[in-house]
């Protein structure tokens, strides 16, 4: 029965005696591990170039004029191009900057109502470009062989439409602002290179135009925004 007590008191001290060590031992293995996650910095770098299709979103506006308004149809699409620079100082989240261009061109020709006669045969040709530039919020989330980026931002639309009605040309300009909501798959062809596809929206809409040093005014606002989805090749640092 002593030989028991005294069994039970000796594991009591040693534990007593044992546990300060453990836990300091815990401490400096917690503190070790919360330096080492804190040494963990992101610099990473993202570039992404890409071309495809743009199309126009909103309904057209009636004219009641046959050429314009099958012109503007001709409008409602064309190539997209699109580039992104990323930076990323956290494992999911970052900054950076996008830019977007929609280019359509339209043609038509035939005769047009004026009034209650017919006018002239003519020929009406449009070419339209549509630049969006703006900062955005990126996330990603990634495996070894595949890459996903999110993107939202808000910016300026740079609308450029030059006109051809037979030989006679006229420009119009107007910027607007607008938000960008993107998002890219990508699969990592190499440590650094990739290659996917991206669907993205740019939203905006005008209420003018500055046509020959004139400001035009529409009867209701007219939309300039777009849906596109293009190829891209990236590069990433990490």
């Amino acid at each position: 029965m002593k030989t028991t007590i005294v069994s039970i008191i000796i594991v009591i001290m040693a534990t007593l005696f044992c546990l300060p060590v453990f836990a300091q031992t815990t401490d400096a293995a917690s503190q070790h591990e919360v330096e080492y996650q804190e040494d963990i910095k992101y610099n990473d770098f993202r570039f992404a170039v890409g071309v495809g299709y743009g199309h126009r979103l909103g309904a057209n506006q009636k004219t009641y004029n046959y050429l314009i308004d099958e012109l503007n149809k001709s409008l409602r699409q064309g190539f997209a191009f699109d580039g992104d620079v990323q930076y990323f100082f956290k494992e999911k989240w970052g900054v950076g900057l996008n830019a977007n261009l929609v280019a359509t061109t339209g043609s038509v020709g035939g005769y047009t109502v004026k009034g209650d006669s017919w006018s002239p045969w003519i020929r009406l040709d449009e070419r339209e470009r549509i630049l969006y530039i703006g900062p955005t919020y990126v996330t990603r989330s990634e495996t070894d062989k595949f890459l996903l980026i999110t993107s939202l931002g808000v910016g300026p639309i740079f609308i450029w439409d030059k006109m051809f009605v037979s030989s006679i040309e006229a420009n119009a300009t107007k910027t607007t602002i607008g938000a960008n909501a993107a998002l890219s798959g990508e699969y990592k062809m190499s440590s650094n290179l990739g290659l996917g596809l991206k669907l993205s929206c740019t939203v905006g809409s005008i209420g003018s135009m500055k046509f020959e040093g004139q400001t035009i005014k529409a009867d209701e606002r007219i939309s300039v925004s777009h849906f596109m989805a293009s190829l891209f090749l990236s590069f990433r640092t990490w």
